[in-house]
């Protein structure tokens, strides 16, 4: 039948139908600016999520640097934890300590282990001491604490004259303080990222 019209009444008829489709398409979806607005969130929706996805494959890419750099950590852990006794080694310390005063020729006069003091992931543990020698003597003590395996600081270093002390010539005070690894520190540090 669309044959029979001369072309203008074809035309006429095509703008016709294209009116009543729109019209149609309308009143079948009247909410048709509501899905646009829902499709352009969905879009951004849709690239936010793309991103995060190629942001955690530029982390996955990296997993590998990052359990090196924790077996790293770990490893430097352990020799923090050579280095520093735990808590059962302190009585083994103070007796070498006090057997080491003995091998320098000093006389100890005190010596008394002070509290623990917590300090981050290690605990400080201060040793008061006086003792009574030569000066040679206390030189060598000195010297052999700072080549022991465990790392122990002497501070608070006071020194006197011993009257009538003959051979050993000078009193001497001091604080050895000696570091005693604080595995409670670690454990609350676990749950930290």
């Amino acid at each position: 039948m669309l044959e029979r019209l001369p072309f203008w009444g074809q035309v006429v008829v095509m703008l016709i139908l294209a009116a009543l489709m729109v019209g149609l398409g309308y009143y079948v979806f009247p909410n048709l600016k509501d899905y646009r607005a829902q499709t352009q969130t969905l879009r951004t929706r849709y690239d936010e999520m793309q991103a995060q996805i190629r942001e955690g494959q530029a982390i996955e890419q990296k997993l590998p640097e990052f359990e090196r750099e924790i077996a790293s950590l770990q490893r430097k852990l352990g020799d923090i934890q050579q280095i520093l006794p735990t808590g059962p080694e302190t009585g083994d310390l103070l007796r070498w300590i006090k057997n080491l005063a003995d091998q320098s020729s000093l006389d100890l006069k005190s010596f008394g282990p002070g509290a623990m003091k917590p300090v981050e992931f290690y605990k400080e543990f201060p040793i008061d001491m006086n003792v009574v020698g030569r000066y040679h003597d206390l030189g060598i003590f000195l010297d052999r604490v700072s080549k022991y395996q465990r790392i122990i600081n002497v501070d608070n270093l006071r020194m006197g004259t011993n009257v009538g002390g003959g051979e050993k010539s000078i009193r001497a005070s001091f604080t050895a303080t000696t570091f005693v690894y604080d595995d409670t520190a670690e454990k609350g540090l676990e749950g930290v990222p």
